[in-house]
């Protein structure tokens, strides 16, 4: 059932980001059952092909089900408040996705307090402690946090980034990017930042001191050590430490405690395809399209 080539891998998947991705680029599909399965039609597709070309031993797929109800919102209300909640018709799309994961024999999960990330972290940092290397399947960049020597970061098209790779790119170690975001904050999730201290500033001080306590506790050398221009910036990090660290801590991913993370669970099973066939009636897809999956999904099962 495995490439001999990636016994020793395990591929951790962002697949919130994936359904979403079908979901704007495919149209409505409505059937009998739903308002459209598009969304997961183009998901369920994607999973056929990975599982195909890379036949992997080890697999988990992580979903956010925590927009609003995640533990940083109760650290500061405003996380990610510029979100939209997602409609009806695509939180039902994101069901029949993990239904059909579950069917086909693959790990998947979601939380209620916890993002994706937390979840592909907490995974990725015991798969780590068996020797594993992960390969990290995501566009996003707050992932590079799960990055050690022997893992890949991969956006699933051109864009490959090893341990070395991500040192090089940042100027500083991709585990501490949380105290990057903590300077610069992150408009996407609504993380303030210091004010006034946009990308290029929180890039040249990483660069130069490499850790966010590291700078509180050399503020005094920033002149002659990154340049006269950062000078201002002294009093700025200086009177918003707090705000700061609190962005930090927003940006830090969480290890969870009660998330399954031994080998067995991330194996990859086989799945009962009269169970899947049943399934994919229920999703009202076209019998032609059935057929076809329902023969490579067999072939799947004796890879």
């Amino acid at each position: 059932m495995s490439n001999k080539n990636n016994l020793n891998n395990v591929f951790l998947v962002d697949s919130t980001a994936f359904v979403l991705k079908y979901w704007f680029a495919i149209p409505p599909m409505k059937t009998q059952n739903y308002e459209s399965i598009a969304a997961f039609l183009g998901f369920a597709g994607f999973i056929i092909r990975f599982l195909h070309d890379y036949q992997p031993k080890y697999i988990s797929f992580a979903f956010d089900e925590s927009l609003g109800t995640c533990f940083r919102n109760k650290i500061y209300p405003d996380y990610k408040k510029t979100r939209e909640k997602a409609p009806i018709e695509l939180k039902e799309q994101f069901a029949l996705c993990r239904e059909f994961l579950t069917l086909m024999g693959l790990n998947n999960n979601a939380s209620k307090t916890h993002e994706a990330d937390d979840i592909l972290y907490t995974i990725a940092k015991d798969t780590k402690k068996s020797n594993l290397n992960n390969t990290i399947i995501t566009n996003d960049k707050d992932l590079y946090q799960l990055v050690y020597n022997g893992d890949i970061w991969w956006n699933y098209s051109d864009k490959r980034f090893t341990y070395d790779d991500l040192v090089k790119k940042l100027n500083f170690c991709p585990q501490d990017l949380s105290d990057f975001l903590g300077l610069m904050g992150d408009s996407v999730d609504n993380i303030p930042g210091a004010p006034g201290l946009g990308q290029k500033t929180a890039t040249a001080l990483m660069s130069e001191y490499k850790s966010l306590d590291n700078i509180i506790e050399n503020l005094d050398s920033i002149p002659s050590k990154v340049g006269s221009k950062y000078k201002r910036f002294i009093k700025i990090i200086e009177e918003n430490k707090k705000i700061i660290y609190l962005s930090k801590k927003l940006a830090t991913l969480d290890y969870i405690s009660d998330i399954e993370t031994d080998l067995k669970t991330l194996e990859r099973g086989v799945g009962d395809i009269n169970e899947i066939d049943s399934f994919f009636k229920k999703t009202g897809m076209k019998e032609s399209l059935k057929n076809l999956w329902l023969k490579d999904i067999q072939k799947l099962m004796v890879t």
